[in-house]
């Protein structure tokens, strides 16, 4: 196995997941995005937000772009999936010696760090991943339905189907 199909497997993945959760949360209104629930972040709106700058922040760092916070000015729900696709769209588009060279980029804080681009990728993806288990327990503690089912073998096994 190639670190270009592992990571292009999990771009494929979060793409995937991301879509699930941003159309279950697409049908609420904005009384429940907005709903208070304790957690990383104050709603599910705002953890939606997160994840979205975070996904335009890291293409833009591997990218060797400087990067924007937040993404953007909306706090639309419909927002969320633009950056979840270019980021897909980047990874597929690197090659195998693209991913193991290293980027140099600084974090909201300042300080500049060096990694190679798979393990900054990487990252993203599993951030994505943190915060939807944050995102089904916040649904849950707000009851709502329809919960839908994210794990990465549920993926996998629609993926070897050809329903990924």
């Amino acid at each position: 196995m190639h670190i270009k199909d592992l990571l292009d497997h999990f771009a494929a993945y979060d793409q995937w997941a991301n879509a699930r959760l941003a159309e279950r949360l697409a049908r609420e209104p904005d009384t429940v995005l907005d709903a208070p629930v304790k957690s990383s972040f104050p709603s599910l709106r705002a953890t939606l937000m997160h994840m979205r700058d975070a996904e335009c922040v890291w293409r833009q760092r591997s990218m060797g772009e400087r990067p924007t916070w937040p993404a953007e000015a909306s706090t639309e729900v419909g927002t969320f999936m633009r950056y979840v696709d270019l980021m897909r769209a980047h990874v597929l588009a690197l090659s195998e010696n693209d991913l193991m060279d290293t980027i140099t980029y600084q974090d909201l804080r300042g300080n500049t760090h060096a990694q190679p681009r798979w393990q900054a990728l990487l990252h993203c993806f599993n951030h994505s991943t943190y915060h939807r288990g944050q995102l089904v327990t916040m649904m849950r503690m707000l009851e709502l339905g329809e919960i839908p089912q994210l794990d990465l073998v549920v993926y996998q096994r629609l993926a070897a189907k050809g329903n990924g």
